[in-house]
């Protein structure tokens, strides 16, 4: 059977002398397919891979759940300013990455995050000539934060910011991975994991919980909250994915060490 649709490539791997094992990310699931010839031949979808793009594919798929086939692509749009940039480029290994182990319960939200994602890192590559390279980093590691948030909430574990995940005392100051939210003072006794949050923690997680992508990257003042925050939030998030995904994401420390530096 053939099958078109739209697709976001994770991974690929060599397979053989000359071809490819792909992941791609569709709206239904994530599909894996072989590609031949593509290292040995440019025009046979070597260049779709190497490129950071929404593409169009044509797969042969087996009734048996074994490897499709890939028999055509094309790219439907290109995001050329995300692959001259080192920052955005290394944050979009580390989303392939999480998407790669989270993105297999056949939600096309996974899809849609992926493309605002792109769409919001496009927006403040666009806008960089405005913005100092500190601040630059710091944006795109807000948007990490938030990405990482929007992934626990298409899980269905999205962090409990409300008030006290166990009691829901109104005053809760620190944060359990664990219980997957925050937590007051009284409750923290009876907490293995429980994080002492400062001032600002629970506001800036907030307002990447409720807030769009691209209305993070044309926020102006949200710096402002990143600035207090990021330990602990940062902390919190990568956490609680490892919690959900019992994994830990290599390309993310080659991340932060440039972003952090």
């Amino acid at each position: 059977m053939i099958n078109n649709t739209q697709a976001f490539i994770l991974s690929y791997n060599k397979y053989k002398t000359s071809s490819i094992i792909a992941s791609f990310l569709t709206k239904n699931s994530i599909i894996d397919a072989i590609c031949y010839r593509a290292k040995k031949d440019s025009k046979a979808f070597g260049s779709d891979f190497e490129s950071i793009s929404k593409m169009q594919i044509s797969l042969y798929q087996k009734k048996q759940p074994n490897l499709s086939i890939l028999k055509e692509s094309s790219i439907i749009k290109n995001y050329n300013l995300l692959e001259k940039s080192i920052y955005s480029s290394l944050a979009i290994f580390y989303i392939r990455e999480v998407l790669l182990y989270s993105a297999k319960d056949f939600d096309e939200r996974y899809f849609i995050l992926m493309e605002k994602i792109l769409n919001a890192l496009e927006k403040l590559e666009e806008e960089k000539f405005l913005l100092e390279e500190n601040l630059l980093k710091n944006y795109i590691n807000i948007l990490l934060r938030a990405f990482e948030m929007k992934v626990l909430y298409i899980a269905g574990i999205s962090p409990q910011l409300d008030s006290c995940i166990l009691c829901s005392s109104q005053k809760s100051d620190f944060y359990s991975i664990i219980e997957g939210g925050i937590i007051c003072e009284n409750c923290k006794i009876n907490s293995k994991d429980a994080v002492k949050l400062e001032k600002g923690d629970i506001d800036f997680m907030r307002i990447i919980k409720k807030t769009s992508l691209i209305d993070i990257a044309q926020n102006k003042d949200i710096n402002n909250f990143y600035i207090n925050s990021i330990t602990n939030v940062r902390d919190i998030m990568n956490k609680s994915l490892f919690n959900h995904l019992n994994k830990n994401f290599k390309s993310l420390k080659v991340l932060e060490e440039v972003l952090f530096n």
